[in-house]
């Protein structure tokens, strides 16, 4: 199944783009060039893909990040994201221990950003299921629901039969 992985960690991961003070180095811009990459990989992905497929983040995380930290979302990204392709989010629960990473950045604030990313899509009537629980019952839920959303590729078209076959 043809999967997209989160941009913003191949965009952090480039020496040119690792912020020389830990401490919330990164400007909109970051954010803007992380959107526009995230755009058209995902659409390229649509574009070539034979079925359903998975990403692993989207706009939605791109909007509430930059509403945190930067306030007001540009009007190119909301209308970006206004018209994403249909699909199912899978809305994790912030129930598994906290693990430090360089992109995250806010332990003691996971219920609240949690309740933001529900609300985004509830207001914008977007399908979501809500994916709770450890190790395997975390990954047994999230493909229960993803379930009826997965595809097989198209077949191959049949080679046209020979006028002299029977």
């Amino acid at each position: 199944m043809p999967w997209l992985p989160e941009y913003a960690r191949e965009y952090f991961d480039r020496p040119a783009n690792q912020p020389s003070d830990a401490a919330h180095a990164y400007q909109s811009s970051d954010v803007a060039a992380i959107a526009r990459e995230q755009i058209r990989r995902e659409r390229t992905l649509l574009e070539e893909a034979d079925g359903s497929v998975v990403l692993d983040t989207d706009l939605a995380v791109i909007l509430i990040w930059w509403r945190e930290r930067f306030g007001q979302v540009p009007a190119w990204i909301e209308a970006a994201f206004a018209a994403q392709a249909h699909r199912l989010y899978l809305l994790c629960r912030p129930d598994l221990p906290w693990q430090a990473d360089r992109l995250r950045e806010s332990p003691h604030d996971r219920p609240r950003l949690h309740e933001l990313y529900q609300r985004l899509l509830t207001e914008r009537q977007l399908p979501f299921v809500e994916i709770g629980g450890i190790g395997e019952t975390r990954f047994e839920a999230a493909f229960a629901a993803a379930k009826p959303c997965l595809t097989t590729p198209k077949p191959s078209p049949r080679p046209p039969s020979s006028p002299l076959a029977p």
